[in-house]
């Protein structure tokens, strides 16, 4: 019977460190938090980059090293919203017939994230002035990137891809995107959440969003 009792005890500790936060986001939106993520991308450029600026965290350029120049975090709306312009439906020519109502049928019961995307250019300083494409390789595997509230919350998966440029006749890496996804019911989404990320010269850049005031 004793074991028996230290088992339930167990198993009743286990359940609760599991439970998710009392606010947490939606992995599943609503008819009416699509419908919102919609309207959104439909928006003129210059409204939406707006509504957007709370979302995105400027950051400063460090004396040496690579500049993490920007990161921003998505919540499952503004990631259905980006999910819906990268599929062409923000383009007024060519998406007319695009409306609210086919948007709910694509994103109803289709799994959303809370993404962190990290924004990285190089410097004079990084990297080498020797290293090329070839040398450089997977680069921004080097990047680590931590998501904080009460505690670290593991990502789901972490992707990312160079920066090119190939204007003005030159083409080359100027920098690179990490994407990192999170799942939504592990986020309180009414407490500050702090994204670190951890460069390969040793620095670490952080920033923190006040997540009850995004939607």
């Amino acid at each position: 019977m004793k074991v028996l009792c230290r088992c339930g005890l167990v198993s009743s500790l286990l359940a609760l460190m599991i439970v998710p936060p009392a606010l947490a986001y939606e992995e599943y939106l609503s008819s009416e938090a699509i419908r919102q993520a919609y309207f959104l991308a439909k928006e003129q450029q210059d409204r939406r980059e707006e509504f957007l600026r709370p979302y995105r965290h400027s950051l400063p350029a460090p004396k040496t090293g690579p500049l993490v120049g920007m990161i921003e975090v998505q919540t499952p709306m503004t990631y259905v919203m980006y999910s819906i312009a990268a599929a062409g439906h923000d383009d007024p020519a060519g998406q007319e017939d695009y409306h609210a109502q086919e948007a709910e049928q694509d994103f109803l019961g289709k799994a959303s994230h809370f993404r962190v995307e990290v924004q990285i250019s190089f410097t004079a300083t990084y990297p080498k002035p020797t290293d090329n494409m070839a040398a450089l390789g997977d680069f921004w595997n080097d990047f680590r990137v931590h998501l904080k509230q009460a505690h670290e919350i593991p990502a789901l998966r972490i992707s990312g891809h160079p920066v090119v440029n190939d204007a003005s006749g030159s083409y080359g890496y100027i920098g690179a995107t990490i994407d990192a996804d999170y799942d939504p019911a592990r986020i309180d989404s009414a407490e500050p959440a702090t994204v670190e990320v951890d460069t390969p010269d040793g620095q670490r850049v952080k920033t923190t969003f006040d997540l009850a005031h995004l939607q």
